[in-house]
């Protein structure tokens, strides 16, 4: 066996192992392996579903350039097509362009609320050292915002989860319609939500916020229309931040401000709704 059909080879048998490790736990495909690669895929497959698309991305990026230089020299080139074997190896690099586009498009899969196509928690944990990177470094000002839908839980136990899972994507649409690009509106799960914007300060977007939650979520039920709102917290992210410290702060912000939401709701919503809670990161109360 010549060199490169032994390096073509061996490229395929870990692309294969790699493959099945990243496609096993989403589509239950197992394909048969080599003997000599069953110790590599059981490793892989003990990795997360989020560090197995990572390898899998790696490798096909590597081999693709790898096979993208040995087809740019021109004397190789000359060699294969008089061997009949230059159009199967340009076929082989397209189908290793056509796999890291499938790649890309799962991988993206997997960071994306099955619901409301939203940003999710695996996305928030690859995001967040960005964005402590470039508070350090002073490039950006951040500002975490905790967001819950008031009584959502009441209007599932009465309408039903259908209807509440129409307001969660309703809630969505109005956070990304809401934002600019540069922002980052996630869903954790259940009725909870973040924003992540890049701000100067917590005062301000104060006024943001405050029209975010005096315009509630309008959704038609038979002859009424209910109205939801969201509760609504915010802290500013400081360098020295883990990810958990961070929502805490903006998870009891928001838990403060839904308590006054509740008592506003109770009273029959009369007015303009309790304005959203500011807690600072430097804030003992944290």
């Amino acid at each position: 066996m010549d060199p490169l059909t032994e390096f073509l080879q061996q490229e395929a048998e870990r692309l294969q192992a790699c493959w099945t490790a990243f496609l096993a736990p989403f589509k239950n495909l197992k394909l048969p392996l080599p003997p000599r690669y069953a110790e590599e895929f059981a490793r892989a497959e003990k990795l997360p579903p989020e560090k197995k698309k990572h390898v899998l991305a790696d490798l096909l990026e590597e081999t693709r350039e790898v096979l993208s230089w040995l087809l740019s020299q021109r004397e190789l080139r000359e060699t294969l097509a008089v061997k009949g074997r230059l159009n199967d190896l340009e076929e082989i690099l397209s189908r290793l362009r056509e796999l890291e586009e499938q790649v890309d498009y799962l991988k993206e899969e997997l960071l994306r609320d099955d619901l409301t196509k939203l940003w999710n928690r695996r996305a928030l944990n690859i995001f967040y050292p960005k964005i402590l990177e470039d508070t350090l470094k002073g490039e950006e000002v951040y500002i975490l915002v905790f967001l819950d839908l008031c009584d959502l839980k009441q209007i599932n136990d009465t309408y039903g989860h259908a209807l509440g899972d129409k307001i969660l994507i309703e809630a969505a649409k109005k956070l990304k319609a809401s934002t600019k690009r540069t922002d980052v509106p996630l869903r954790l799960g259940g009725d909870e939500f973040l924003l992540i914007l890049a701000a100067h300060s917590l005062e301000k977007i104060s006024p943001f916020l405050k029209d975010l939650v005096a315009d509630p979520i309008l959704l038609p039920y038979g002859k009424e229309t209910l109205r939801i709102y969201f509760a609504c917290g915010a802290t500013d992210i400081l360098g020295a931040d883990t990810l958990e410290s961070a929502l805490h702060r903006a998870d009891l912000a928001m838990y403060k401000h839904k308590n006054l939401m509740k008592e506003w709701l109770e009273k029959g919503a009369l007015g303009p709704p309790p304005p959203p809670v500011l807690l600072r990161a430097y804030s003992r109360e944290g």
